[in-house]
């Protein structure tokens, strides 16, 4: 929620990438964006938008992701209330309950919007070994834009996370080492084509994976 600056917004998350040579094996680190004694995410950040680019940092940084039951079907939770709020029943798997959200047939449409966009970045993800294994390469966040890419000697993704509420357009130029003379890329979340010269126009508080090719 915070705006840009030097120590705030995307620039936190850049400056916490930057320790990682502290960690011996950094691949085998468990990331997470809430657990069973924190806030829940989805009640501090009740907007589908703010979820979609969680999800998408926590699925293409090094790590082993966690995901702490029913965020993906957008469950809430105030810890305020007390632990019981936070790991409260997922929906349904008991005869007689209202709603069920184990099957597609008896989510809700906003259940169904959480689960389709996790299973589609989960699916993706466990195919990917660069995500699993690669290298990483980021850059200084601006505007609130956080750039980076992972890397193999076989494939390479990267990852755009507009954190602003601003459309940004981002000069290409400065990326050129990440794109290593790449010129288009697939967007695994809208699956569209990307064109990778010039400038780039990412839409506000959006995500973009781009497979490179």
């Amino acid at each position: 929620k915070e705006e840009s600056g030097w120590d705030s917004g995307m620039q936190k998350v850049y400056d916490n990438f930057t320790n990682d040579f502290l960690y011996p094996n950094i691949d085998n680190i468990l990331v997470f964006a809430e657990n069973h004694d924190t806030q829940r995410f989805n009640e501090l950040y009740p907007d589908f938008k703010d979820y979609q680019l969680a999800m998408s940092l926590l699925m293409t940084i090094r790590g082993i992701p966690q995901i702490y039951y029913g965020s993906e079907i957008g469950m809430k939770g105030d810890k305020n209330k007390g632990d019981g709020d936070i790991r409260r029943d997922f929906p349904g798997g008991w005869s007689g309950d209202a709603n069920n959200a184990f099957t597609s047939a008896r989510r809700t449409a906003d259940q169904s919007k959480y689960f389709d966009f996790t299973k589609k970045l989960l699916n993706w993800r466990k195919t990917q070994n660069v995500i699993h294994t690669g290298k990483t390469l980021h850059y200084v966040p601006e505007n609130n834009v956080y750039v980076y890419f992972r890397y193999d000697n076989k494939k390479r993704v990267m990852v755009i996370l507009n954190n602003n509420k601003l459309d940004q357009k981002l000069d290409l130029r400065r990326f050129s080492e990440g794109l290593d003379k790449f010129t288009k890329g697939k967007d695994i979340l809208s699956n569209t084509e990307i064109s990778l010269s010039g400038n780039l126009e990412v839409k506000g508080k959006s995500a973009m994976i781009l497979e490179l090719n």
